[in-house]
């Protein structure tokens, strides 16, 4: 049985990658060779693509309908996770105070917030208890829109009355939490996502970056001392979420509480990874949404719907991106607006233009070798192949990309169940967007992101995410369904 699944095994898609991994090793080395202050890119990267390889190898050799036996284990796990998000609220509010030394409220220990803290676990445990009993098993849509009414008169009515005794907020904090898991156990049931183990260990991970990540370049995205990038680990693991959500409710696509429910799956770790701040990699999961949910029979007019939704509220995104964002939104709109933060894309299509055919030669680029070409390795490594290796050399890596999707696309069509058509349809998704976006913004015709050309730029998380992901479509090509008759 094991020898006829590894002969399933897509081997094409093995040498591509690898055709595409030996590709960035050289054109790392090219942008790096007369480079200060880095330290071996080029074994480093080479560990990258072996430690890649034998994680793509593993993953194929692990059952990936395995990954949905895994997922809403118990009921009870997500009472218990929203009791801890209470307790976590008030210890982190009553530190708040003490910090800011404001009052008596400062000087109460928070052996004091315990009554809060016991009576917000036992309103959650009333409304788990309440919904097992009557929510999860009644249709009746009246009987819910009337308890959506009365609990949300008495949030009202009790805010009102906490709010003008401060000395009552942790009560407010955990009765608020309890009364949004009763209105989501009323309508969308958004939290049952919180008996996702998967699911939950990618919003802690994102969460503790908030708190205890490492801030590099700007942002605070990285664990471990710089090793370990979470938001990357986070594409994956978001994918095989949306993916089991979807096929669960394969049949109930027509209706838009589905499709809300599984924007809320990508928008709660979107939210983390922008606030780190991370715009590309937030916009990917954007992208892994809508390629998935297409692919798994979204309406029409719940996309367009959704569409004019996003489009109506982009003054109020304008308005709270992070300067940095919007400054490059605006350079890309009108370059001579500030043309030191255009200098480098500018680089970019002067390395591009004067690559000709057949290049200058590996090691013979200007713009690169000369240092006018910045993060030349990582985000403009395209423009350096493009200089050194010509227009030849840039088709024969697009070619490459283009003949991988095409290998994961056709695993897809065979896929021998939604999950596992959903999983390859997420994966390729994000390989076709980091491409598009990257090789876009070398051409100057997408603003400038943190988003590496995948297999091709140097780093690790990336390239190990991404072989994690292949390893996930390998399992799925090695468990497709017959397509003869025997």
């Amino acid at each position: 049985m094991a020898k006829r699944s590894w002969r399933k095994f897509d081997y094409l898609l093995l040498a591509t990658l690898l055709l595409l991994a030996a590709y960035g090793v050289v054109m790392i080395y090219s942008a790096t060779i007369n480079t200060q202050g880095l330290e071996k890119p080029v074994q480093r990267q080479i560990i990258y693509v072996a430690a890649g390889t034998l994680i793509l190898l593993l993953t194929a050799a692990v059952d990936y309908r395995l990954l949905a036996t895994i997922q809403h284990p118990f009921a009870l796990l997500t009472p218990l996770l929203l009791g801890l998000a209470q307790v976590g609220l008030i210890i982190s509010w009553q530190a708040r105070q003490l910090k800011q030394g404001s009052g008596e409220l400062a000087a109460a220990p928070f052996s004091a917030d315990l009554p809060a803290i016991l009576m917000g676990i036992g309103l959650v445990a009333a409304v788990y208890v309440i919904d097992r009993s009557w929510i999860e098993g009644s249709d009746l849509l009246l009987p819910r829109l009337a308890g959506v009414v009365v609990v949300l008169g008495l949030v009202a009515a009790g805010a009102s009355f906490l709010l003008r005794r401060p000395g009552l907020t942790p009560y407010l904090l955990v009765s608020a939490l309890a009364a949004a898991y009763l209105l989501d156990c009323l309508t969308w049931r958004a939290t049952d996502m919180l008996r996702n183990p998967l699911y939950v260990t990618m919003l802690g991970l994102l969460g503790a970056i908030l708190v205890i990540g490492q801030v590099a370049g700007g942002s605070q995205r990285w664990l471990g001392a710089g090793t370990v990038q979470p938001s990357e680990l986070a594409k994956m693991l978001t994918i095989i979420t949306l993916a089991k959500f979807l096929s669960d409710r394969e049949e109930e696509m027509d209706k838009l509480t589905t499709v809300l429910v599984s924007l809320v799956v990508v928008a709660l770790p979107g939210l983390l990874i922008y606030l780190q701040p991370d715009l590309g990699t937030a916009l990917a999961l954007i992208a892994i949404w809508v390629a998935m949910t297409w692919l798994a029979g979204i309406r029409f007019r719940h996309l367009l719907v959704l569409a004019v939704a996003g489009l109506a509220t982009l003054p109020l995104l304008w308005f709270n991106l992070e300067d940095y964002m919007r400054d490059r939104l605006m350079v890309f709109i009108n370059p001579a607006s500030d043309p030191d933060s255009y200098f480098n894309v500018y680089q970019s299509l002067v390395s591009i233009g004067s690559g000709g055919w057949t290049g200058k030669g590996l090691t013979q680029g200007t713009q690169s070798q000369l240092h006018f070409l910045r993060v030349r390795h990582t985000d403009f490594i395209f423009a350096v192949t493009a200089e050194e290796l010509g227009l030849l050399g840039a088709l024969a890596l697009m070619g490459l990309l283009a003949f991988l999707l095409w290998r994961m696309l056709r695993i897809a069509g065979n896929a021998q169940d939604t999950f596992g058509r959903l999983l390859v349809a997420g994966v390729a998704a994000v390989i076709l967007f980091q491409s598009v976006v990257n090789i876009g913004m070398n051409l100057g015709l997408m603003p400038v992101t943190g988003i590496p050309l995948p297999f091709i730029s140097y780093g690790g998380s990336s390239f190990l995410t991404l072989t994690l992901g292949l390893g996930l479509v390998e399992s799925v090509a090695m468990r497709h369904r017959k397509l003869e008759f025997d």
